[in-house]
């Protein structure tokens, strides 16, 4: 199932409906970078793409159904209140909405090469509950979706985002057509799950050290998994100087991370469908900075 073009086609966010008040979540970052995408790298409206609408029987693929249940009313309970947001119909729809994006993202990746979401990677979604800033989670509908209506198979899912996906781990755990792998820093958020291969690093780790063992796990990976998608959660946390995150990536070193995975994957002519995942800098702008550098790398690669 390998993509029949290779360009970057992008879901992205023209107006942030999401509004959780005063919050370390950097939410305007997605009305930031659907302007950059434009201005700072050219993108036309033929690549530009709004998140589809998804319904329950998506979330049901994936989430339980008393918990899917809900989320559809807004409802208060003990699977809803696992999240640090506010369980208002307003922020879980637009959360909703955003989870579409993450269906288009892998629908565009195996269309196009590279599906680029301007949001998402929700990775502490679990079946059954919300965790973190993850209400649903994303990318496992998107891969669900997929099987569902084009038969996909074998899917890897990379994830560099500082803390562990630790809810895709869980909702994968039994399933040996998806590869979980997670590089993140141990002793930080969350309670970990067991990836099918998991890099816990210690804190402040550098460029070079975090580079030299990415390699290493990815050359590991290829001798255990052949993928038909990958599915990249690009978040810029591991950033030296992310407000929840402690450790000690430059920002060209994300860059360099950035390469690393894209390129290789892409000379292979294997879909990726990317997402921004997590990242909190010191304001919006440094945060959207951060990821305009993986979306320059995607249009490199």
């Amino acid at each position: 199932m390998h993509a029949r073009s290779r360009k970057v086609h992008y879901i992205h966010y023209g107006e942030t409906r999401i509004d959780i008040g005063p919050h370390v979540f950097p939410i305007e970052k997605y009305a930031i970078l659907a302007r950059w995408l434009t201005e700072e790298l050219g993108v036309d409206r033929d690549r530009m793409h709004d998140a589809e609408a998804i319904d329950a029987d998506d979330l049901a693929r994936v989430h339980a159904a008393d918990y899917v249940d809900d989320l559809m009313h807004a409802r208060t309970s003990w699977r809803t209140a696992r999240s640090e947001l506010p369980v208002d119909a307003q922020v879980i729809g637009g959360f909703l909405a955003m989870v579409g994006g993450g269906v288009t993202a892998t629908r565009l990746a195996l269309d196009h090469g590279i599906g680029f979401h301007v949001g998402g990677g929700f990775h502490h979604a679990f079946a059954d509950h919300a965790e973190g800033f993850c209400y649903v989670n994303d990318v496992a509908v998107g891969i669900e979706r997929m099987r569902h209506e084009r038969g996909l198979g074998t899917v890897l899912i990379v994830d560099v985002d500082v803390h562990q996906g630790n809810g895709t781990a869980a909702i994968y755990r039994d399933d040996p057509a998806t590869f979980t792998y997670s590089i993140h820093q141990e002793h930080n958020y969350p309670i970990k799950e067991k990836s099918d291969l998991d890099r816990g690093l210690m804190d402040g780790v550098n460029d070079a050290d975090y580079l030299a063992l990415l390699r290493a796990d990815l050359e590991t990976i290829d001798a255990r998994c052949e993928p038909e998608l990958v599915c990249y959660l690009a978040g810029v946390d591991p950033y030296q100087h992310d407000q929840l995150g402690g450790l000690g990536l430059t920002a060209p070193g994300l860059v360099a991370r950035d390469r690393l995975v894209l390129d290789r994957y892409a000379t292979r002519g294997i879909p990726i469908a990317v997402s921004l995942a997590g990242g909190y800098a010191r304001s919006p702008e440094e945060t959207a900075r951060l990821h305009l550098g993986t979306m320059r790398v995607a249009e490199e690669v």
